[in-house]
């Protein structure tokens, strides 16, 4: 039997957890830049680096995924459900990190000036609910699904 997969009723489920997990996301994300910086990566460098990293991966993901979809044109339920709560988790990710290059600088994240301490990261995260259930929308449209009692 034939049916649709709903991309948006999984996405604003995310959205509902996304609301709530953008502090923990930023930690990691902070984690990340001490880990570098414990290597040797300079704190400002660190964060330079993540963001041409998450602007590739921003772009690059919903691609991947697309394309993924439409070359098994046809997925099971629970596999198309696992690879959404992925994407959604990675793409929240770097769109939370990406969007954060425009509402602050890496010495402001690094050395805590100009009275901020990177709540910037909650913030953009926040931004990215909507992105993500642009994205659902699209899948939605154009993707098929087919029950897995075949």
């Amino acid at each position: 039997m034939k049916y649709k997969y709903n991309y948006i009723k999984s996405t604003m489920l995310f959205c509902v957890v996304g609301f709530i997990i953008p502090g923990f996301t930023a930690i990691f994300l902070v984690g990340l830049q001490m880990i570098l910086t414990k290597l040797g990566v300079e704190c400002s460098n660190a964060w330079q680096i993540f963001w041409l990293f998450s602007w590739i991966g921003m772009i690059v993901l919903p691609i991947l995924f697309f394309k993924n979809l439409k070359k098994k044109e046809k997925a099971y339920y629970k596999q198309l459900r696992t690879n959404l709560i992925f994407f959604n988790l990675f793409e929240y990710i770097f769109i939370q990190t990406a969007l954060s290059i425009f509402f602050t600088k890496a010495n402001t994240l690094c050395y805590v000036s100009d009275g901020q301490n990177g709540i910037e990261l909650a913030f953009t995260a926040w931004l990215a609910l909507p992105i993500l259930m642009i994205f659902s929308y699209f899948f939605e449209y154009h993707t098929e699904t087919i029950s897995e009692d075949n």
